[in-house]
């Protein structure tokens, strides 16, 4: 942590003593087990080589490449869930935070509706789509609500910009990781202007010290074919260029999956992912809900 971190998060400790200590930052760890699709319809799965280096997905290299046309390509598909899911509580410190105790609101690592995970994460892999692709003019956003990070994931395009609000009247601390590493961790006081931060690649983990149930991720990828599964576990990525991708699905709390698929102009492709609950945290987020309640 730099002299200048240290310093602001002294200043916010004495405007909130009594605040709950952040819990011990998450280690390394082995990424998780991936598991591939046949295509277009992923309905049987088999293992997938485990992903190498600190970050799942995994980001590799790709040669500067002429700009590339938008595709008609659709593809469509759903997240499952076959286990038991953890079950989601009111953080215990939450009830001891100012501000934050005013809610009881359950914790979200962890949705399944009906057989079907939110929020997990799917795009074709980085390097994955012939061409570079410009980081759209628009800003992405992260919010501070009621005391979490909405939303908990989303993904953006390379150096694309996000702004960091705080809609709370509270103090938060925005800390944001990548792997291991420290990124900026800056005090944001309620209704205090936005931060504003873009990232080249890499999964960024936002937590807060003040409040260390907070958690949320942006992935950054190199192009714009992404999706987030919503509460019925479905995704669609849309004008896709027609070709044959490895698709990868990334749960913060299940970690890696990957799928083959072949997109075609004139049928969308049907994929789907599924995971039993028993998958290791990958090592971008481990040990999330220790000491949560």
């Amino acid at each position: 942590m730099h002299r200048r971190d240290l310093a602001s998060l002294s200043a916010l400790a004495l405007a909130l003593a009594g605040c709950p200590e952040e819990p011990s930052r998450p280690s390394g760890g082995t990424a998780a087990t991936a598991i591939t699709a046949a295509p277009p319809v992923a309905s049987v799965e088999k293992p997938a080589a485990a992903p190498q280096g600190s970050e799942a997905p995994k980001a590799t290299a790709q040669a500067a490449a002429p700009a590339a046309p938008e595709g008609k390509g659709i593809i469509k598909g759903v997240v499952k869930f076959t286990g038991k899911p953890v079950e989601m509580k009111v953080p215990t410190a939450r009830k001891d935070a100012p501000f934050c105790q005013d809610k009881d609101v359950l914790y979200n690592a962890v949705v399944v509706n009906d057989g079907k995970l939110k929020d997990t994460f799917v795009r074709i892999a980085v390097g994955g789509v012939p061409g570079s692709w410009k980081a759209p003019d628009a800003h992405a956003a992260v919010d501070q609500q009621d005391c979490m990070y909405v939303p908990r994931i989303q993904g953006v395009v390379s150096e694309q910009q996000v702004d960091i609000k705080n809609s709370d009247r509270t103090l938060h601390n925005v800390h944001t990781y990548k792997g291991s590493e420290t990124l900026f961790n800056q005090a944001q006081p309620g209704g205090a202007a936005p931060l504003t931060k873009a990232w080249k690649d890499g999964i960024i983990k936002l937590t807060c010290d003040v409040h260390p149930w907070m958690r949320g991720f942006v992935v950054v990828t190199d192009h714009p074919f992404f999706a987030v599964s919503g509460d019925d576990g479905s995704f669609t990525i849309e004008k896709v260029p027609a070709g044959k991708y490895k698709l990868e699905a990334w749960h913060p709390r299940y970690g890696l999956k990957t799928a083959d698929v072949a997109v075609a102009d004139d049928k969308p492709a049907q994929v789907t992912f599924t995971y039993a609950g028993t998958e290791p945290e990958p090592a971008e987020n481990k040990d999330e809900l220790k000491g949560l309640w």
